[in-house]
């Protein structure tokens, strides 16, 4: 081993049975002189043996973690909840964040810039720290603005930026976060006069806000999508934002909002209601959680309802005919997956053939509970579907199913030995959470009580059961 490393070695073991606070003091003073002791190849070796430790007691944390949320806090008030499969002025998709940063690091930051974004931070002075972080961002930002400045010269190349990012998308979110910081300054006098939460645009509070917008927006109409996307974080829910656009607009048709400076606030709900359709569909695809799958449906079923309570869609309009092809689309992929609800209940539930033993596949079960829980809402949604024949007869099919095969499920219970006692309570809960959705708390409620109940009747032995059957 080195000289220098077996003294380091030796520095550890001692500085170690110091105290953390004894270890910080050290720490701290060694810092504030480290242009000094660069010189001192005794006193860095200190310092270096006294970060190892203290990196052992606390995982590191480079400064690039700062310097990240420093970079885009400006552009939190203009995050969309979801990712965008079309762009929409003034609504930046989260994924786009995560890409442009990888740019940033990789692409932008200059060699010793990488090396300052790796330091720890642990230990680190407050104040220094977040000097160091603002110089590094301003540094960064600038950089990537006088990158970009150059390749929306050249339309190739601003093409060819757009694929390293990762698609045209990212490239326009890009020059967006870019103008983040410019945007939230102009808009900070309207802004910070907002209600934290807006729930109706009545009373004084809502009428006052409205007023405020109203006014921000005739004074840069060219800038109207940054008001009302920057107002979307205050709002309780989606409606509200079409309800300040027929507001200001004066008007609920949606032809003659469209043609007003108050239409980007519904083209904003619109891209929301798109991108909640292509994430259900990619979700049903792709075979993962079905709780991302639930999500999607339900976001886009409450955007609908907004759209068409709050706005006079004409099949002829361009939003109307927006909305009736998604609804089109949708009603397609629900059929498919509904369709099979009822036979995958029957296959989950039903009694083991010819005296086997009970038996539980869980793949089928997921498959089960996730097509009755798109059943339960689809149910929901069925005013805005073209789906009501295929709703009725599934509908039919299971209330004539479960009624048999939840009698079934406790009769078994009540009889189940050995093993099939577990495997029986496994279906019962399934059967209750099935049943939830299918009809409702009380039935399911009904259900568990019985079940409990057929539980608790005691377990036959195998050999009074043949002598019983004899």
């Amino acid at each position: 081993m080195p000289d220098n490393e077996k003294m380091k070695e030796k520095l550890g073991r001692y500085l170690s049975t110091l105290s953390e606070s004894a270890q910080l003091l050290l720490l701290k003073s060694l810092e504030r002189d480290i242009d000094a002791i660069k010189e001192d190849r005794a006193t860095q070796l200190i310092l270096e043996a006294l970060l190892n430790i203290r990196r052992e007691i606390k995982p590191a944390v480079p400064v690039s973690e700062f310097v990240r949320k420093e970079i885009f806090k400006p552009c939190e008030p203009f995050l969309s909840e979801i990712d965008h499969i079309n762009k929409i002025q003034a609504r930046i998709s989260p994924a786009s964040i995560e890409a442009i940063w990888l740019w940033i690091a990789r692409d932008i930051a200059s060699p010793e810039q990488k090396a300052r974004l790796e330091e720890d931070t642990n230990d680190q002075d407050g104040k220094l720290l977040s000097g160091k972080v603002r110089t590094l961002c301003e540094e960064l930002t600038a950089s990537a603005q006088t990158y970009v400045n150059k390749m929306k010269r050249d339309p190739d190349i601003a093409r060819k930026l757009g694929n390293q990012l990762g698609g045209a998308i990212i490239y326009e979110d890009l020059l967006e976060v870019l103008l983040c910081q410019e945007r939230l300054e102009n808009l900070k006098p309207v802004i910070s006069r907002l209600p934290a939460e807006i729930s109706s645009w009545n009373g004084p509070e809502g009428t006052e806000a409205c007023n405020l917008l109203c006014k921000r927006v005739q004074q840069d109409p060219m800038k109207a999508s940054w008001v009302f996307s920057a107002v979307t974080r205050h709002l309780t829910q989606p409606r509200l934002k079409l309800q300040l656009a027929t507001k200001l607009a004066g008007s609920d048709d949606a032809i003659q909002v469209a043609a007003t400076v108050y239409a980007p606030a519904v083209k904003q709900v619109m891209a929301d209601l798109e991108a909640s359709l292509s994430l259900f569909q990619a979700s049903l695809k792709d075979g993962g959680d079905k709780s991302n799958t639930i999500k999607y449906l339900s976001m886009w079923r409450k955007l609908t309802k907004a759209l068409e309570t709050e706005l006079e869609l004409p099949v002829q309009s361009p939003w109307g005919k927006s909305v009736a092809a998604m609804k089109t689309k949708l009603s397609e992929l629900l059929k498919q997956e509904i369709v099979p609800a009822p036979g995958l209940v029957r296959k989950v539930l039903r009694a083991p053939k010819n005296g086997a033993k009970e038996h539980v596949d869980e793949s089928l079960l997921n498959d089960a509970m996730k097509a009755i829980e798109i059943f339960h809402h689809v149910e929901r949604m069925k005013d805005i579907l073209a789906l009501n024949a295929e709703i009725s007869r599934i509908r039919k099919e299971l209330d004539q199913s479960f009624e048999i095969l939840s009698t079934s499920i406790v009769d078994r219970t009540k009889q189940a030995t050995g093993e099939d006692v577990e495997v029986c309570k496994v279906l019962g809960d399934a059967a209750v959470t099935l049943a939830q959705h299918v009809f409702d708390e009380n039935y399911a409620n009904s259900l568990r009580r019985q079940l409990r109940a057929a539980s608790m009747v005691p377990e036959v032995p195998a050999t009074e059961q043949k002598a019983v059957g004899s």
